[in-house]
């Protein structure tokens, strides 16, 4: 039972993380907000969210919590750098996908290899993290669970990448 509450749990928020990338907004756009801002705004909803399911899903014990809270904090500002070379990485290729140069091309997908090998040592080092902080088991669930939502997010982008011309 609890396994399919969880999965209903992390549905859910699968679903809000694609619409919150991927939904046009009515009345408001980036442009009326400035892009950092708009962007900032959606990340910061995006977290809270996303601690909320890790939370349920992870039905972690009082002392358990305690451990673990502190360094998904970490964690979190650690893939925000992360995140935030990949929208960099996303608007650059946006602006010269139409027109790119074997040079740009070259550039950008190294680029993205780098940030794909960032994401590997980023978990490595926080999986021994967690495994400190609650078991080598609960690290595991909780890096089922965060692969899966970057799994999705990963897959949406990636649809709604524009082919290079």
């Amino acid at each position: 039972m609890k396994v399919k509450i969880a999965g209903a749990v992390l549905l859910g928020f699968l679903i809000t993380v694609a619409g919150f990338f991927f939904t046009p907004r009515a009345g408001a756009s980036p442009e009326d907000f400035g892009m950092t801002t708009y962007e900032e705004v959606l990340r910061a909803d995006l977290r809270v969210k996303h601690s909320e399911m890790i939370g349920k899903v992870m039905q972690l014990s009082g002392k358990e919590a305690e451990g673990f809270w502190p360094v998904f904090g970490d964690y979190q500002r650690d893939l925000k750098k992360l995140y935030d070379e990949k929208l960099n990485l996303l608007k650059e290729y946006y602006q010269s996908y139409e027109n790119l140069t074997e040079a740009k091309a070259y550039e950008l997908a190294e680029r993205v290899l780098d940030y794909e090998a960032g994401r590997v040592k980023l978990k490595r080092y926080y999986f021994q993290k967690f495994s400190k902080a609650l078991s080598p088991r609960m690290a595991v669930k909780f890096f089922q669970v965060e692969n899966q939502i970057q799994a999705l997010v990963d897959l949406q982008i990636a649809s709604e990448l524009p082919l290079v011309k």
